[in-house]
């Protein structure tokens, strides 16, 4: 009888043993928008500077009763430059879900720019948009389209992409830009190997994503492109190359405010 127990005393011991001894599942860590942090970067082509494109999490509000985060993506050209005139700002409303709630703007349209403001209602599967005249704003034009799926604008795109980058996982999304529907896809690809930024004394760890639009986004954005984002919880990109009207341009994180990452 004290055989029978003392090994079954040393198989629960090696069982507690190779149970413990077991590689520990990656703890899963949720992205978390930050609100008050800004992201700045150059954009370069070749050795000429294009311009500036700043994103922003200015703060919270409500929607149909839930809760959303007002993102702002900012786009400045170089004043220097006669071939680019470009001085943009687009408001987006994101859900925990990354889905957007609303979004507005300015949309030039036959010629006429508007104030644009586009609602997203995932109840009835609508979008209610609204066209306002800038210079004649009696003028009012109205549009529904209907949503079966999400739809991702400049600003949640990136965001969607800081909560997925630690994977090594391909998507296809739909893309939403002036009302026109597109794909993306994107290779999410995990880490990426250090990279060397203007701003940084030293390398920085990255993430790494690469991928092809085959859509016209902001700024004319289209074709391939290649990112990379750090590898800190907030997750911004860090680092881009991207395929515009004019050719290749890279985009520089150049300044910074409420990162984590760097205040600690």
């Amino acid at each position: 009888m004290q055989y029978f127990r003392l090994r079954l005393l040393i198989c629960l011991m090696i069982t507690i043993v190779v149970i413990n001894s077991k590689p520990a599942k990656a703890e899963e860590v949720k992205f978390n928008f930050m609100v008050g942090e800004e992201f700045a970067y150059k954009v370069r082509w070749s050795f000429i500077r294009l311009g500036t494109l700043k994103l922003v999490v200015k703060d919270t509000s409500r929607i149909d009763g839930e809760l959303v985060y007002h993102t702002q993506l900012f786009i400045d050209s170089n004043p220097l430059l006669f071939f680019v005139n470009m001085h943009n700002v687009y408001n987006s409303y994101l859900d925990e879900k990354f889905r957007l709630r609303l979004f507005t703007a300015e949309e030039r349209i036959d010629d006429i720019l508007y104030e644009t403001v586009y609602k997203f209602n995932y109840q009835d599967s609508t979008i209610k948009a609204t066209y306002t005249n800038i210079e004649n704003p009696e003028e009012v034009l109205q549009k529904e389209m209907s949503i079966d799926e999400l739809l991702l604008d400049g600003s949640s795109l990136i965001f969607y992409a800081r909560s997925r980058v630690h994977n090594e996982i391909t998507e296809s999304l739909t893309t939403f830009f002036e009302a026109k529907k597109g794909k993306v896809q994107i290779n999410f690809k995990g880490k990426g190997g250090n990279q060397r930024i203007s701003s940084f004394e030293d390398p920085i760890e990255t993430y790494y994503v690469d991928g092809v639009m085959d859509a016209t986004g902001i700024a004319g954005i289209t074709g391939p492109f290649k990112g990379w984002f750090s590898t800190d919880r907030q997750r911004p990109p860090v680092k881009a190359k991207l395929k515009v009207f004019i050719g290749y341009v890279t985009v520089d994180l150049e300044n910074w405010k409420k990162w984590d990452f760097i205040e600690k």
